[in-house]
């Protein structure tokens, strides 16, 4: 859901036929990313979990060069899944990161610090219902 210019926000939401969502805790998994357009360029959202390190990855890539996505600042919160789409204020867990660009494959984004990461422990902790978690993407240009 887009809230405002380059700040959208979505909510992952347990498997339709599960109570507890443990399958997603069992295996790598990635998601589809989600388009934000800022600034008359395409940004695209991602969250992904990796099994062997069990841990929740985010991260914003731009379509674009290294020196376009430097000009750009994102901020990501994650916060409980029950929480209201336009409040991300005190979200569980907040940072800055820099933008990736896309000359990045996966390992080189996981491995940049330009990502916001959090373990399994910490995701499970934000549930609530049949919500795993809500987050925030957002993304500004630099000064």
């Amino acid at each position: 859901t887009k809230l405002a210019e380059g700040l959208m926000t979505c909510k992952m939401m347990y498997p339709k036929d599960e109570k507890t969502g443990d399958s997603l805790y069992e295996s790598s998994a990635r998601f589809p990313p989600l388009e934000l357009e800022f600034d008359k360029r395409l940004f695209y959202c991602y969250y992904e979990r990796k099994n062997s390190r069990g841990m929740w990855i985010f991260f914003i890539r731009m379509y674009g060069s290294e020196q376009l996505a430097s000009r750009y600042q994102c901020t990501i919160h994650v916060g409980s899944g029950d929480r209201e789409k336009n409040n991300f204020d005190g979200a569980e867990r907040s940072g800055q990161v820099s933008c990736v660009h896309y000359g990045l494959d996966r390992l080189q984004v996981h491995e940049s610090g330009c990502c916001l990461t959090i373990d399994d422990a910490g995701i499970r902790k934000m549930a609530t219902g049949n919500a795993l978690f809500r987050v925030w993407w957002q993304v500004t240009k630099k000064n």
